[in-house]
């Protein structure tokens, strides 16, 4: 798993590329709620992620909810084919919010 974190005029992203099951979701989820000390205003990039189980969704979810505790809110971007398909399987797809399209609007 290989996690960047980036500072943005958005506010925080964090760029995750690899597998995210059970093994490596605890650390993905740490370098999430780290950014959200930083600032509530999170941005997830799911570009080079290759595989994610239910333990990513739940690090996810949990990263979500903190973030929106702490007035803010998780985004996710370029959400890689197999991970959107199992963000529609699960229906969570309707939980994150779509990116914002390139005019400013959403998506």
């Amino acid at each position: 798993l290989a996690v960047e974190r980036t500072e943005r005029q958005d506010g925080a992203c964090v760029a995750v590329a690899g597998e995210v099951d059970a093994y490596t979701a605890p650390r993905m989820l740490a370098e999430l709620l780290a950014a959200l000390e930083t600032d509530a205003r999170l941005t997830v990039d799911l570009a080079g992620v290759t595989f994610m189980d239910s333990q990513g969704l739940a690090a996810l979810l949990r990263a979500r909810q903190e973030a929106e505790r702490r007035g803010g809110q998780l985004r996710l971007e370029r959400v890689s084919p197999r991970v959107r398909k199992l963000l529609e399987l699960t229906r969570l797809d309707t939980v994150f919010p779509p990116p914002p399209a390139a005019d400013g609007s959403r998506a």
